[in-house]
């Protein structure tokens, strides 16, 4: 037997989380979130030849987990996922069994440790290649609720395809990245929220004289500013910081400004030296401002901030999954002529000589810097990798859990 924490979408569970969102106290921090339920199952069957079973070892919390339990994510998205799910697509795990095709893929075996690529493309649903697939970028699949498999974008999104919130999941062989010995499985389970960050970077990177705003110094948003230095990037980089934790590990990653508690407007009076002027209603407005804004949040205040301040020309990368928006003013793209990217997550990295996977990009930078650190010396729990340590635990115990890995989240190093 196994365990896993699974979660059920209805529409009395939805109405149950939106109500107790709107009472005192958090409910994430009580453990008890209407729809997800520590399960016990048989081995997750392997769906063919081509899979391999897997033992999670360390799993993280992204914060699309967290809008998911939530119900704050945008509905947009909601055909391409199934449900019952077991959430988890940030996952080093150890093989533990090898399906016939599997066992014929070099550089797997069984024992090896690996770090998930959680996308599923239209290989792993038995069906021809869609564009994107076929260039290499599977994350922008157009056909991810079709063919042998459940609707779903990556794996903890889809029924048929548990996520690492377990003791037992299954991957096809092309989701199997392996990691060298010198990365430890703290650090390993970081290299797919670091891929998007990475990816986003080499997306729209910004030239040595441009002065660069990062709005959220949660994970992405510093893993975005470790992503710049450890490529070498030269840019002013300027970053908002909540709390003192994040404001210590931005200067360790080398911020030229950490502003904390201080707004974007105020980051761009201050460092960009932009003019603040207030219009006949509604926020103030802004005379120049930064060259590139990366929203590493993806809410409604960050996203409208980032075009905000960004300048004449400026370029708009956004990182955090922003979905609905309210009053949102898109004056500034047009009268600033403004350059807005969107990123998810990672695949062929284009721009760079060989095309490499976002993945390998990552761990290669990682082991190219061994002295540079993600983790901050205090926590004594990493904590994106307490959510694989949940099943299996008492009731108490899962509370406690959530009840960290939420102050944590606080902390801005548990956010997708």
């Amino acid at each position: 037997m196994s365990k896993a924490l699974q979660y059920k979408f209805s529409i009395p569970n939805f109405v149950a989380v939106r109500a107790a969102d709107r009472l005192p106290g958090r409910m994430l921090e009580s453990g008890r979130i209407p729809g997800l339920s520590e399960i016990e199952r048989g081995q997750v069957p392997l769906p063919s030849p081509a899979y391999a079973r897997l033992k999670p070892l360390l799993t993280g919390i992204c914060g699309s987990d967290i809008s998911m339990l939530t119900n704050r994510a945008g509905p947009a998205l909601t055909p391409f996922t199934s449900f019952p799910l077991t959430p988890g697509h940030e996952v080093v795990a150890e093989i533990v069994e090898l399906g016939d095709e599997a066992a014929e893929i070099d550089g797997i075996s069984v024992g090896q440790r690996v770090v998930l690529n959680p996308v599923i493309s239209c290989y792993m649903r038995g069906l021809e290649p869609c564009r994107m697939c076929r260039t290499g970028e599977p994350g922008l699949c157009t056909r991810t609720a079709e063919g042998s498999l459940s609707p779903g974008m990556l794996t903890g999104f889809c029924r048929d395809l548990p996520g690492g919130w377990s003791t037992d999941m299954v991957a096809h062989w092309s989701q199997l990245v392996p990691i060298p010995d010198e990365i430890s499985d703290e650090v390993a389970v970081l290299i797919e929220p670091f891929s998007v960050a990475v990816h986003a970077v080499l997306k729209d990177p910004p030239p040595s004289y441009a002065k660069v705003l990062i709005i959220g110094c949660g994970s992405i948003g510093l893993f975005v500013l470790a992503a710049m230095r450890m490529m070498g990037i030269k840019s002013d980089v300027t970053i908002l910081a909540r709390h003192p934790l994040q404001a210590e590990m931005a200067t360790a990653l080398g911020a030229d400004h950490v502003l904390r508690g201080e707004s974007a407007g105020d980051a761009a009076v201050k460092i960009a030296g932009a003019k603040k002027y207030k219009p006949i209603k509604g926020k103030p407005t802004y005379a120049g401002g930064f060259d590139w804004v990366y929203d590493c949040v993806g809410s409604t205040a960050s996203v409208d901030d980032s075009l905000r301040v960004a300048g004449p020309h400026g370029h708009v990368v956004m990182v955090g999954c922003a979905a609905e928006t309210n009053h949102l003013d898109l004056t500034f793209v047009w009268n600033r002529e403004l350059q807005v990217t969107g990123c998810y997550v990672y695949g062929r990295e284009n721009s760079m000589e060989g095309k490499p996977h976002t993945f390998k990009v990552a761990m290669e930078l990682i082991l190219g810097h061994p002295g540079r650190s993600f983790t901050p010396d205090h926590p004594p729990i990493h904590p994106r990798s307490m959510a694989g340590r949940h099943a299996g635990q008492s009731r108490s115990r899962q509370a406690r859990r959530h009840q960290d890995c939420l102050r944590y989240e606080e902390l801005g190093v548990g956010a997708c």
